[in-house]
């Protein structure tokens, strides 16, 4: 069971959030401007470095470029490589990771009616975890949408999957437990909600604490109800 917590922009945030106990920090790699929250390949290495071995690092790609994404994997150093790009295939993903190993990769898929288990079934060669997120509409990558959606599909894809899940999207200590329980997945993810309000990328440390509070109770209440 594992808690990931997005985005650094700073040492200082990554340092409290894997003191606070998050086991996976995440950092979104891109050229200053494009989102708040994207910080240089030099700086992405340096905050994650600083999280160990506290916490492991994943290095969000916005890109859909095999190539870019490689390279930007060797400059980051990150234990995982966090794929959202839309325009990413199953076999991308499966080159992609045969090429950073022992890096591992994570997938992002979004979930919508009609589309997600059959996504999810085709990544489960192709990747080593999943991540369900709430897909935002017109965006070429996924997540940092704020927003929940169908819990039940989800339920599915972590009941059909051979490779771990991790669920995301608008999760927060109000609904984690309850999504915990929903959903039953090997992992949650939290960024919008442990922001600074009104500060992507800027965590809020009462919020981490928060949030992770809720879900280890969420997942050892999961343990107790098999």
């Amino acid at each position: 069971m594992i808690i990931q917590i997005y985005s650094m922009t700073s040492i200082a945030d990554a340092v409290a959030t894997a003191e606070a106990g998050a086991d996976l920090i995440g950092v979104v790699v891109a050229e200053p401007g494009v989102v708040p929250e994207g910080i240089e390949a030099a700086a992405a290495r340096g905050i994650l470095a600083a999280g160990r071995p506290r916490a492991r690092g994943v290095a969000f790609s916005l890109t859909d470029d095999r190539d870019e994404i490689c390279a930007m994997v060797d400059a980051v150093r990150p234990d995982i490589v966090h794929i959202a790009a839309r325009g990413i295939e199953p076999e991308d993903c499966a080159w992609i990771r045969q090429r950073v190993a022992p890096v591992r990769l994570l997938r992002a898929i979004a979930v919508r009616a009609g589309e997600t288990i059959t996504e999810a079934d085709a990544h489960q060669a192709a990747a080593d975890y999943l991540m369900l997120d709430s897909g935002a509409k017109g965006l070429p990558v996924l997540g940092a949408s704020g927003e929940t959606h169908d819990w039940s599909v989800s339920r599915t894809v972590v009941e059909r999957s051979r490779i771990p899940v991790i669920l995301a999207g608008g999760l927060s200590a109000d609904n984690v437990a309850q999504a915990i329980a929903a959903v039953r997945p090997w992992g949650v993810d939290s960024f919008t909600h442990t922001d600074v309000a009104g500060q992507r990328g800027k965590k809020d440390p009462a919020r981490v604490r928060a949030f992770i509070a809720a879900a280890l109770r969420g997942f050892a209440a999961m343990i107790e109800s098999p």
